[in-house]
């Protein structure tokens, strides 16, 4: 009888896990709870982590990937590339000096979700998961009874390649379209992933229960190829021929030699983006929610367009066009109006922890907005576009940007520095003294490393131990991470 019983149990179980499976959407990610997922790292946090009682608002944050803030209308950019957006930042604040910590999408989201550096949270590349042990944001929420959701339309934030998705209640991580010119690469366009972010918002189980959703586009992402019912189709007058070898392989169209031609379409696929992000705002903002949310729109980081070492492309370095980020935030207690203080996307994780009544961890990296810190400095980093395999490192306080250059051995080989009062687009080096205060920091934070050049030795190989993705990637992977244009 006991067996009988015990049989029984089991074809219950399995039937139910049957029907789970199927009934649930396939794209989505089940959630482990901080207990469960990790019980000795994130149950030690929380059990000396004092937490207040959430004020139950609502979280909305949008992260457009590859958007360079010199492309938009509220910041300054003559094109209408933005209406959308532009109408949400006349009631939001725009940081015009918000950078990224690397021109790479998992290393920057991490440190969003975080407010950790990468040299502190320790994702350097693409394929890289975050550590079972990091807090993120949707952890401290879901802890505080929060339902956390996520959209994105990017294969590096795959739950397979990141483990983001194990922090989410609901993970839809759906890229099933095929390019048309490349077959071999996935992809989700801005329309699709707008439906999912909305049908969720539509379809909660608890229309009461105070979320926090995250929505990430893939689009303007190179190549730059909007659908043919994008609302704009940008033009240019004069031609701006470059070489064809200096453009990005993967963005290339044939032996097209006109930047402009292409600079266009990457207009084109913000504008396209807009009108998506615009009918996700229409939504959020119809929902009849109790309190009003707290909404922000940014960017995992910018863009070469005719810079750096390669055009239309972004990865390495720590220039200002793939480091220079947008960042908008509107709730009615924040005034609204341009805010020139430098920050970095590690302040999103605090501010959203500050604005929902929970505690701030110490110790982050990041600012919660209000906080004021007058010797504030930011951190980027990003890899050496050259191929030596060494890293740049940046520190950019209200006046200076300095740069320092070094290679596996974690020895600075060279540096310099921008005076940002008379050069704010960080174009003019100059030299750097060893005794200046920024270039002692970033020395010791070489020298406290434990990534030689910044990348993990346990997930380096040869195959391509220079390049942004760690070893782990499978060939399935590579082929898609080249063809997004990240190795070659």
């Amino acid at each position: 009888m006991a067996r009988k019983i015990a049989v029984s149990i089991v074809i219950v179980a399995v039937t139910l896990c049957v029907l789970l499976f199927k009934s649930g959407p396939q794209s989505s990610v089940a959630r482990q709870s901080p207990q469960s997922a990790t019980p000795s790292k994130l149950q030690k946090f929380f059990s000396s982590h004092v937490e207040r009682e959430a004020n139950g608002n609502c979280v909305l944050l949008i992260s457009i990937d590859t958007l360079r803030p010199d492309h938009l209308g509220m910041y300054g950019y003559s094109r209408n590339t933005s209406p959308n957006m532009n109408a949400f930042a006349e009631n939001g604040t725009v940081f015009t000096r918000a950078y990224s910590t690397a021109p790479l999408t998992t290393p920057s989201v991490v440190s969003m979700l975080t407010g950790f550096t990468p040299n502190r949270h320790g994702v350097r590349l693409l394929w890289q998961p975050i550590d079972s042990g990091t807090i993120t944001v949707a952890d401290h929420l879901h802890r505080a009874g929060y339902d956390t959701a996520a959209v994105v339309s990017n294969i590096v934030l795959g739950n397979e390649a990141s483990l983001i998705g194990e922090r989410f209640a609901f993970y839809d991580e759906s890229v099933d379209e095929p390019e048309a010119n490349r077959p071999d690469m996935l992809e989700r366009n801005a329309a699709r992933t707008t439906d999912a972010a909305i049908q969720w918002l539509q379809n909660r189980r608890d229309a009461k229960r105070p979320f926090f959703l995250w929505v990430h586009y893939i689009d303007p992402h190179g190549p730059y190829d909007a659908p043919s019912d994008a609302p704009v189709d940008f033009s240019h007058e004069q031609p701006v021929p470059v070489e064809v070898e200096r453009i990005a392989e993967y963005v290339r169209d044939g032996e097209m030699a006109d930047g402009a031609e292409y600079v266009d379409r990457y207009d084109e696929e913000i504008a396209y983006t807009d009108r998506e992000v615009g009918r996700l705002l229409a939504a959020f903002d119809a929902i009849n929610l109790s309190q009003p949310p707290l909404t922000i729109i940014t960017s995992d980081h910018g863009e070469n367009m005719m810079e750096g070492h390669t055009y239309f492309s972004h990865g390495y370095d720590v220039n200002d066009a793939v480091i220079h980020i947008p960042l908008i935030v509107r709730h009615p207690s924040i005034k609204p109006g341009m805010n020139d203080r430098v920050s970095s996307i590690v302040d999103i994780m605090p501010t959203i922890l500050d604005f929902v009544g929970l505690a701030v961890p110490p110790k982050l990296d990041g600012l919660a907005i209000g906080q004021t810190n007058s010797v504030r400095s930011v951190y980027a980093e990003g890899l050496d576009s050259g191929g030596s395999g060494g890293l740049h490192r940046t520190l950019i306080t209200d006046n200076t940007k300095t740069v320092v250059q070094h290679g596996r051995s974690n020895e600075p080989r060279d540096r310099w520095q921008f005076d940002l009062k008379i050069d704010p687009n960080a174009q003019k080096r100059l030299p750097v003294a060893e005794s200046s205060d920024a270039f002692e920091r970033l020395s010791q934070l070489i020298r406290s490393d434990p990534d030689p050049g910044g990348r993990p030795t346990h997930l380096a190989n040869d195959k391509h131990s220079h390049g942004p993705v760690a070893g782990n990637a499978d060939a399935k992977s590579m082929r898609a991470l080249r063809s997004l244009g990240y190795v070659e």
